[in-house]
């Protein structure tokens, strides 16, 4: 027990000197996380931006499946999202776009 208090002493207060064989492996290990880590960890529900979906993308929809075929659709074109709501909204052109809002 002693010993695992000493290195999470040690990872903490990070007593190593630069070049030395410890310092090295925790800045790998620093950058490994980074790097090979996924988007997700990173991600915050308070930073999710609305997705507009421009209605000349889908094509016609059935206003009774509106929220599955834009779910399909952005999952088609790679974004993964829970819906919390779909706002209709006009263009200057009259052109109907769909604001999504995630939760």
């Amino acid at each position: 027990m002693k010993i695992i208090l000493s290195t999470l002493k040690k990872i903490l207060f990070w007593p190593y000197e630069r070049g030395s064989l410890p310092y090295d492996v925790m800045c790998v290990l620093i950058l490994a996380f980074i790097f090979l880590s996924p988007n997700s960890i990173f991600q915050s529900s308070l930073s999710a931006t609305p997705v507009i979906v421009r209605s000349a993308e889908i094509g016609p929809i059935d206003p009774n499946n509106l929220e599955r075929t834009i779910q399909d659709y952005l999952e088609r074109k790679g974004h993964a999202v829970n819906i919390s709501r779909i706002e209709k909204a006009e263009d200057s052109s009259g052109e109907t776009n769909y604001v999504v809002y995630q939760k």
